[in-house]
């Protein structure tokens, strides 16, 4: 008999795994429902680059090290955010030979559905859970994070 992912995941279950569960099933929610609501670069691995960027930007160099990938990686992603007009690269006011990653409207848009998409995601949490439930999670997870 052949043993399944399942089984063999059963065998090694541990806090680590429950987490790394929760949120790939948070972020595939967040990823489909924005797709759905017509952002679909959350469904590649260019809508990552989303995730450390907000109405102000951030410098290219910081945004590699934040997401941990090597400068051409991110580079790429970059590249194929600007190229569906969601991002675009500005000087970095604080060092001229650097470039800041900035949102273009499109983008502005999606980081204001992306909060639409979390607050919904986070009501569908706490309705499940209850509400003491989700108090008491938010709690934990706070008191993790110290």
């Amino acid at each position: 008999m052949v043993k399944s992912l399942d089984d063999d995941l059963a065998s090694i279950d541990h806090i680590g795994l429950a987490f790394w569960r929760a949120a790939h099933d948070w972020r595939n929610r967040m990823r489909a429902e924005l797709a759905a609501r017509g952002y679909p670069w959350h469904q590649s691995a260019a809508g990552e680059v989303l995730a450390h960027l907000g109405p102000s930007g951030i410098s290219q160099a910081v945004l590699t090290e934040r997401m941990g990938l090597s400068k051409q990686a991110v580079q790429q992603l970059v590249d194929q955010l600007e190229a569906q007009g969601v991002v675009t690269r500005v000087p970095d006011p604080a060092d001229g030979r650097a470039k800041r990653i900035v949102l273009t409207e499109l983008g502005l848009a999606d980081f204001a559905e992306r909060n639409r998409v979390k607050r919904l995601i986070e009501t569908q949490y706490r309705e499940k859970l209850g509400p003491q439930a989700f108090a008491a999670l938010e709690a934990a997870l706070a008191r993790l994070a110290e």
